[in-house]
């Protein structure tokens, strides 16, 4: 991959992410201020006076942003191998596959980031803002388990896509693919330099799944990695340029879940305030 490419891909995911976004705010404005508005789920304000639906949620971005950082990091000095076309050997190429196979894994093991895609299917549908998302069921022993994240993408996020936004189904369908991701988070894998392909592998026989050209993975990578990225940029971003985009606008109505009875809701509105880092929501006026 070239740096134009690497820059043309990038420039191709923000395009049908804001576009994306701006379908959102047509098919339901209220749901796509709680959506830049970080709108969530506190659990550690259960059993409290405090309600555990939040705006500004900090926990999801906590989660991921040492994660985050480190992927604008390696895609940066990624960015400059390019730029100032530095000959790698077969030592360097290796090293930044196994980087990318990781970060590949854990873009799609990010809660924040399903959550978001998530939300967004789900509002694009004509469902109500989805406030508290658990990817975790209670088993006939009653004990907790974890969904796989594979079933979560599939079921929950890319069958809801394809009716609500399929062109963003498209996309993701293009860069998921949930036997490589399984392969890398478990080191199943092999890079064969000499053909310029990644073997997907199955440890137990010691067989191949499945083999990708490095070319056709280094657009898969940069797609995934931008799409982690961007998609959040842009919401915050949005958020951030609320109040000068919309300056007339003092207040949003949106429903939300009772604190007492989540499974009904009521209405109530919420805030645009100017602070340091930009633009929060909340639900008390700001002092005039």
């Amino acid at each position: 991959m070239t740096l134009s490419e690497l820059k043309y891909v990038e420039s191709e995911v923000i395009s049908l992410l804001n576009q994306t976004l701006d379908t959102v705010k047509d098919k339901s404005f209220s749901d796509y201020v709680l959506l830049i508005s970080r709108a969530g789920y506190q659990v550690e304000n259960e059993g409290t006076f405090l309600s555990p639906y939040v705006l500004s949620s900090q926990l999801e971005v906590y989660q991921d942003i040492t994660r985050e950082r480190f992927s604008v990091e390696y895609l940066n000095s990624y960015a400059n191998l390019l730029r100032d076309n530095i000959f790698m050997t077969d030592e360097v190429k290796e090293f930044n596959l196994n980087l990318q196979m990781m970060i590949y894994a854990q873009i799609w093991e990010s809660h924040r980031l399903l959550k978001t895609l998530l939300r967004i299917g789900k509002i694009l549908a004509g469902d109500s803002y989805e406030w508290k998302i658990s990817f975790e069921y209670m088993n006939e022993k009653g004990k907790k388990k974890a969904y796989p994240k594979g079933k979560i993408i599939q079921d929950q996020i890319l069958n809801v896509l394809a009716c609500s936004c399929p062109d963003l189904e498209k996309f993701i369908r293009q860069i998921y693919d949930s036997q490589l991701r399984n392969d890398f988070a478990h080191a199943s894998y092999y890079i064969r330099l000499e053909n310029n392909t990644i073997c997907s592998m199955d440890s137990e026989r010691y067989s191949i799944n499945k083999k990708m050209d490095i070319a056709d993975w280094e657009d898969v990578f940069i797609n995934s990695v931008s799409l982690s990225y961007h998609l959040p940029r842009l919401l915050r971003e949005r958020c951030n340029n609320f109040i000068n985009d919309y300056p007339e606008l003092k207040s949003v109505m949106i429903e939300m879940p009772s604190y007492l009875n989540p499974h009904k809701t009521k209405t109530v509105l919420i805030y645009p305030n100017k602070v340091l880092s930009g633009v929060e929501f909340t639900f008390q006026a700001p002092q005039v």
